[in-house]
């Protein structure tokens, strides 16, 4: 099974949308937990968090 996640390449701006295996967001794990993602828009490797879909260099504040 495939989950959907939607980030923000850091090098172009763009907005990606991908589908992860499960395998590799295993439900459970804590909230920073980061997957090694393909970017389309650009071609190179990000760490993307499974849960809020931010990548490891993204500093914005969270406000819940």
């Amino acid at each position: 099974m495939q989950r959907q996640i939607l980030f923000k390449c850091p090098r172009t701006g763009m907005n990606v949308q991908l589908r992860l295996d499960e395998e590799a967001v295993e439900s459970g794990k804590p909230e920073n937990t980061y997957v090694s993602v393909s970017c389309p828009a650009c071609a190179s490797f990000h760490l993307v968090n499974s849960t809020t879909g931010r990548t490891l260099g993204d500093l914005k504040t969270v406000h819940r």
